[in-house]
């Protein structure tokens, strides 16, 4: 069955039902661990059985090479293990059988993640992700690590990718109990953990009147990812319109010749069969990037494309990356969304660990190790690195351990990214202006081309390519008459444009794609080095800022050139919905140097914004995640007087901003919260005090946990969990203290340790504890650890499923239509229904992305409940994530 390539990109259908995989077993105890490792091993051999090896080497070589550092180092040497955060639960009415998460105080903000970055949420590992819905949006900011994370997916699908956890000081206990120990005496206890173990998998089947054998035909110590063949394609690289294609074309064809394209050429002769292969039995998992990065005019041809792909070969496994703010095409797909999670500190000091073990080889040869990194440059890798991103956490610590920085900050660790990639002959200098030149061409074009480089290169003298180094098939010039396609002419000079793109390809600084077109390696290199170009230029400044391809180099532009025109041009825009015409200045300022004069009147403008008495509560959250982005220590300010307000939900913002800043001198403004009449408050503070982390922050911490409340005890458990050097200890004493709620509490934080001694605690209190409310809290711990219990995250349901709406119609007299009937009923309750149910109708459009009904939301924000017209603005804020575009504030 094929499709008409003239309809690629018409017809995108509207597939809002989507679902979430339920978790998979955690880590068991050591011996079992051990166990499961040595088929973890062997998951290559299952997953690609009959597969062309010479695919998976190549495979392995590109994943091992597609990253920052990807000519120095393998990215399995440095990885930190990508994490992801799935979207809130639909909205539905109150429900007894419904326990919210301790975190659902914490705002997530995706396009100003750093608010809820320190905060232990509840995360899904490539492994849970392989459990769920087949079709899946990868989305982030750009460098939050999108590509790594689909590598990582390949790395981890072969087998090739483990991820150790670090050992901590309970775990330190127990091997020196254990070393203490007789070798017969040792035996005995790897046998009791043992035992244990099974006893627990059996009380819980006896109870639950089942069998405790997993229902999957899939090894214990496998995901389905191990099963399946891993393929990235980015779609820059997916040509829909070859001539060789004819009217009708299986849309696995373009997949197919996009694949031949980055493998060898022995592989590219035998992939073909099998792809088709593995494709039509629901053997692939696809990893599609760059959707982001098309050029407007072919954005819907290539999602057509993938479209009628997905129609055609649903069993596959398809993950597609995309943005945090335009991300509804890909969930008309079918796509289910899923969030990159920012890093924590302990991302943050295992990323510095990581790159630190690597670097003898990272910076030397195998025959000339580097020397070991300097205690002291791992330590200012660690400090201060809250609020960056992957991408720039990555050029802080390589820029930490090279020493090579001709600046400091940021601007530093940029350049000397790119001096490390070109040659030792080519001072970066010499070549900025010109790279600055193609970055911009980048931003305004979505490519770059051979044609557009000749024209802006024209009459330049050509660059030195270093002899014997150049790769005659790396440009391919149109062919002269009487020539093959792609081979240049030898008699003719090769131009300096060719040259140049050579020299940046050779460098890994740009990458080419089919049809001739480039990109830099990364959409952040780019910027910078498109910020160059408005040095002194305040006039194009104000015009790119309205530009959205231009707002990463405008915050790069704020490192070297003063972009006061810039912010004069973006407040002055209309607001929107989500107000980025204020908020986005945030990225600006957090890269602007102390002095500049719009700072304070910026930071007051935020301040404002958060504080207002009637401040819609979605437009404080926003406010507060924009002054984390600022990286400004006088948000501090902002957030203190914040935390004095009366509104609980504005107090509990203020707490958990200070919680994020991380600033010691904030413990004595959160702690008082604790003991505040507002239970999320008393958790907003909790959680704040945790992110601050210091011997006072905890300490606070510990009364809390004794004495605190049932859910802040719960709280505060699970915050320790992401504490290892304080928290783990605290845990494994309360287990075994003599206060029920204490150990129920313990349960909770226990669950949330990936480590072999936590999983022994849990089948403990399941089954030996005396008290039944521990037991079932470890019940249900050990079930959710163990078979994924009930933390599978449900996908949304179409209009015509939800039964609060089919009981709303019913109670008119009428049946819920089916389709677009359904949306019409959700309209007229949100018009007609009792404010309950209005609520709950703002909720849901918004969730849903229904932007067909979405005008009756501006009709609620004129409705006399409060709560009503801030369902509504949120409701509005989410349709404008999804489409993308700005939405009138009224």
């Amino acid at each position: 069955m094929g499709f008409d390539v003239e309809n690629f990109g018409l017809g995108l259908l509207t597939g809002w039902a989507t679902a979430y995989g339920v978790y998979r077993a955690r880590h068991r105890i050591r011996a079992a661990v051990r166990s499961v490792r040595g088929q973890v091993e062997s998951a290559q051999s299952f997953a690609t059985q009959s597969a062309d090896n010479r695919y998976i080497t190549d495979i392995v070589r590109l994943a091992e090479s597609t990253h920052l550092a990807g000519r120095f180092a393998n990215l399995s040497d440095i990885l930190v293990e990508p994490r992801f955060l799935p979207p809130p639960p639909l909205a539905a009415p109150p429900s007894d059988d419904v326990v919210r998460s301790v975190f659902h105080v914490v705002p997530q903000v995706h396009d100003h993640p750093y608010l809820h970055a320190p905060y232990n949420l509840e995360t899904l590992s490539i492994d849970d992700l392989s459990t769920g819905e087949r079709a899946l949006a990868l989305l982030g900011r750009p460098g939050s690590g999108r590509t790594t994370a689909l590598m990582a997916i390949a790395l981890r699908s072969l087998g090739r990718l483990h991820f150790e956890q670090p050992i901590d000081k309970v775990q330190q206990r127990i091997d020196a109990e254990d070393a203490a120990l007789t070798d017969k005496q040792r035996a005995v206890r790897v046998k009791e953990r043992l035992t244990i173990e099974q006893r627990a998998k059996e009380r819980l089947a006896e109870e639950q009147g089942a069998t405790f054998e997993t229902a999957t035909d899939i090894p214990a110590g496998l995901s389905r990812f191990n099963r399946l063949m891993p393929v990235y394609v980015h779609l820059l690289d997916v040509d829909v319109k070859d001539p060789e294609y004819g009217k009708a074309v299986d849309p696995a064809e373009p997949l197919v010749r996009a694949v031949q394209r980055q493998v060898g050429r022995i592989t590219a002769s035998t992939i073909p069969r099998n792809l088709y292969e593995r494709l039509g039995r629901g053997g692939v998992l696809l990893l599609v990037d760059g959707s982001d990065e098309l050029p407007e005019a072919e954005r819907g041809l290539k999602l057509g494309w993938l479209q009628a792909l997905m129609d055609q070969y649903p069993q596959n496994f398809f993950i597609v990356t995309g943005p945090v703010v335009g991300y509804g095409p890909l969930l008309r797909l079918g796509l289910t969304p899923v969030f990159l999670r920012p890093w924590t500190d302990m991302d943050v000091t295992r990323a510095a660990d990581q790159w630190a073990a690597a670097w003898p080889r990272l910076a030397g040869t195998r025959r000339q190790p580097a020397p070991d990194v300097d205690a002291a440059a791992v330590t200012r890798a660690r400090t201060n690195s809250r609020a960056l991103s992957p991408f720039e956490l990555t050029l802080k610590i390589w820029g930490n351990y090279a020493g090579d920085a001709e600046a400091a900050g940021m601007e530093g660790w940029l350049r000397g990214l790119i001096s490390r990639h070109l040659p030792a002959d080519q001072p970066l200098e010499s070549d900025l202006l010109p790279l600055a030149q193609t970055a911009a061409l980048q931003l305004d074009e979505s490519a770059i081309t051979l044609a557009q480089m000749e024209a802006l290169f024209a009459g330049r003298p050509a660059f030195h390519i270093s002899e014997g180094e150049a790769e005659p098939d790396e440009i391919e010039p149109p062919a002269k008459k009487g020539s093959k396609q792609g081979q240049p002419d030898k008699k003719e000079d090769v131009s300096a444009a060719s040259k140049f793109l050579t020299l940046l390809r050779r460098s890994r600084l740009v990458v080419r794609y089919v049809g001739g077109r480039y990109r830099f390696a990364h959409p952040l290199l780019a910027a910078y080095l498109a910020s160059l170009m408005l040095k002194d230029q305040p006039e194009l400044l104000a015009e790119k800022a309205m530009q959205p391809a231009w707002s990463q180099a405008i915050r790069y532009a704020a490192l070297h050139t003063p972009v006061e025109a810039a912010v004069r041009a973006r407040l002055g825009a209309p607001p929107d919905v989500l107000h980025n015409h204020v908020l986005e200045i945030a990225n600006w300022l957090a890269y602007a140097s102390g002095d500049v004069p719009w700072r304070n009147l910026y930071l007051k403008a935020l301040g404002n914004l958060l504080i207002a008495p009637t401040q819609h509560p979605y437009l404080r959250e926003r406010a507060a995640a924009a002054l984390l982005t600022t990286r400004d220590r006088n948000a501090a300010v902002v957030f203190r007087q914040a935390i004095r307000s009366p509104q609980p939900r504005l107090k509990q913002i203020a707490a958990l901003g200070l919680g994020a800043m991380g600033n010691p001198d904030a413990v004595t403004d959160i702690v008082p919260l604790l003991d505040d009449d507002d239970s999320e408050t008393q958790l907003a503070a909790g959680l704040a005090l945790g992110a601050i982390g210091t011997e006072e922050a905890i300490e606070a911490l510990v009364g809390a946990f004794t004495e605190g409340s049932e859910q802040l005890r719960q709280a505060v458990a699970e915050t320790f969990a992401a504490i290892p050097e304080e928290g783990y200890p605290i845990l494994y004493d309360a287990i075994q203290d003599q206060d029920m709620l204490l150990r129920r509490a313990a349960v909770f934080g226990l669950r949330r340790v990936r480590a072999p001694w936590a999983l022994t605690a849990i089948y403990r209190a399941f089954l030996e504890d005396s008290q039944w409310y521990v037991r079932s809290a470890a019940q249900m711990a050990f079930q959710e650890l163990q078979y994924g219990g009930d933390r599978g995250v449900k996908g949304y349901p179409l209009p015509d499923a939800l039964p609060w709406l089919a009981e709303w119609a019913a109670q008119r007299g009428e049946n819920l239509p089916a389709g677009e009937g359904a949306m019409h009923m959700l309209m007229r309750a949100l018009q007609e229904g009792e404010p309950e149910t209005r609520q709950l109708a703002a909720a849901v459009i918004g969730q849903m992305g229904l932007a067909s009904v979405g005008k009756t939301l501006y009709a609620a924000l004129r409705d006399r409940q409060a709560d009503i017209r801030d369902t509504a603005y949120r409701a509005l804020a989410e349709l404008q994530f999804q489409i993308g575009r700005p939405l009138p504030v009224a």
